[in-house]
């Protein structure tokens, strides 16, 4: 498998017709590992809308958004790839979506300015991108999503992004985990903290396990569901290891389905984007 592919899980071959199981014809056409949609695992908020869609979307379990089911309140899963990159992305009642993105976290894809209407605030902000440089365009640092309140949070929002296999569901393939804002603090003590502590000690990533947990907890009087993250040991099948390994890298030519949506989530605390892996 190439550095940069994202491998599907082989089918068993039991399971295939007879002239499929030895079949030597493979498509040859253009398309490539960036016209795949990757699947999400979300964890899901009162507000979210598969909540309303499905009957077994229930507030507080995660969500694979590829295969449509509910993993429950806790899953394993183990990390071929990361990346944190930033979205500039207009509130949902905005009606923009999407305005910029810079997945590396260093560099804007465009620059440009945009007219933003923000909940509670009366009159339209300007957001602009006059440089692609994404710390040079300040739009990183508090008081940017309303300009005249430096207290308001960053207009750009951080994600840190894992490309997983849970070793639980080894049929559904590899998922993205995705994170932001109140889920940044859960990620920097508890995951990445994790990984760093194992790397020093000659130990990858893709060599262990973790477990995710759902957890309710309060801003401003208000519930909402978050992530948090424990180390759940090693992986012990040497042919799984290389598996994970083999996705370093990937994370840089792969779509994300369903990639910033975050609704529900609005009553958790935004995170100041500081640090990094």
């Amino acid at each position: 498998m190439a550095k940069n592919e994202v491998a599907l899980k082989e089918e068993n071959t039991s399971q295939l017709p007879a002239y499929l199981q030895n079949n030597q014809v493979v498509n040859d056409d253009n398309f490539d590992q960036s016209d795949v949609v990757i699947p999400r695992i979300k964890l899901l908020q009162g507000l979210s809308t598969e909540v309303e869609q499905y009957d077994e979307a229930k507030s507080g379990e995660f969500w694979h958004t590829g295969l449509d089911i509910s993993l429950g309140k806790s899953f394993r899963f183990i990390v071929g790839d990361r990346r944190k990159k930033f979205l500039l992305q207009a509130p949902i009642q905005d009606g923009q979506g999407l305005l910029a993105r810079a997945d590396d976290a260093q560099t804007w894809d465009r620059t440009g300015s945009w007219n933003v209407k923000i909940k509670g605030v009366k009159n339209p902000v300007v957001w602009e991108i006059t440089t692609t440089d994404v710390e040079e365009s300040g739009l990183t640092k508090w008081g940017t999503s309303i300009p005249d309140d430096e207290d308001s949070p960053p207009a750009a929002t951080l994600f840190y992004d894992y490309l997983v296999e849970l070793p639980d569901y080894p049929e559904l393939g590899p998922a993205v985990v995705s994170l932001a804002r109140s889920q940044i603090k859960k990620a920097k003590k508890g995951l990445n903290d994790k990984i760093a502590m194992q790397a020093n000690n000659g130990r990858p990533m893709q060599a262990l396990i973790f477990e995710a947990n759902s957890v309710e907890e309060t801003s401003d009087g208000q519930d909402y569901k978050n992530w948090m993250f424990k180390s759940a040991g090693f992986v012990q099948d040497e042919a799984t290891f290389k598996r994970m390994v083999e996705y370093r890298g990937a994370l840089a030519n792969v779509k994300i389905k369903d990639e910033g949506s975050y609704e529900g989530d609005e009553a958790a605390p935004q995170d100041d984007g500081a640090g990094s892996f």
